[in-house]
């Protein structure tokens, strides 16, 4: 895959979609449909044709976009403090988790198992998929050393498909971090690239 500026920014505004998407649901219980959708197919996505398709396209990652470039810019607003505390955890986790090679197969061998289910569904957010992703993100995700606390409304966080939802969108964070990784995306360019992903996140928006 072509590792472009361009290709990291869209991954790293897939990071902080899902950061967002995280962050909507533990403090109200909803999310955007459309942006939850995309983020939740891109886990399924394996063989993009660039960087762009692992999301379906810019569109589907256009709620990242616009936050990135709103943290990246500084622009960022009160409520969007837990999206970038969510955001850097996902991408402190991607970069643990790309080193470990059995904890990915293994994760890789769950997905796979809910692959067939996920896409007879009519449902992009059938509970019975989502179920088996949040199942997958607990047993090989939350027994890492690092975790990821959510933050938000309590009663929200005692529902179980609220929490489904979690993590199945906290998931999606990490394919997206994962591939931040991939793409060479490291805390150097974050840093040394900020003005240049801001300019192309607006562009794309």
């Amino acid at each position: 895959m072509k590792a472009t500026t361009q290709d990291r920014t869209l991954a790293l505004a897939g990071v902080v979609q899902a950061g967002e998407l995280v962050s909507q649901v533990a403090q109200s219980g909803q999310c955007s449909g459309q942006a939850a959708n995309a983020s939740l197919a891109s886990i399924f996505e394996n063989t993009p044709e660039d960087t762009a398709s692992v999301y379906g396209g810019i569109p589907g990652v256009r709620l990242g976009l616009r936050m990135l470039s709103e943290l990246l810019g500084q622009r960022a607003q009160s409520a969007s403090i837990k999206t970038l505390q969510v955001s850097l955890a996902l991408l402190k986790l991607g970069k643990q988790l790309s080193k470990d090679t059995t904890r990915l197969n293994a994760i890789s061998n769950a997905i796979e198992l809910s692959e067939s289910a996920w896409r007879h569904s009519e449902d992009p957010l059938d509970p019975a998929v989502l179920a088996q992703l949040a199942d997958a993100y607990q047993e090989h995700i939350s027994s890492m050393r690092f975790r990821i606390k959510v933050q938000g409304n309590p009663e929200i966080l005692k529902n179980s498909e609220k929490v489904q939802l979690i993590r199945s969108l906290l998931l999606a964070g990490l394919r997206s971090a994962i591939l931040w990784q991939q793409l060479g995306g490291n805390q150097w360019r974050l840093i040394s690239q900020r003005k240049a992903m801001v300019e192309i996140a607006d562009g794309l928006i």
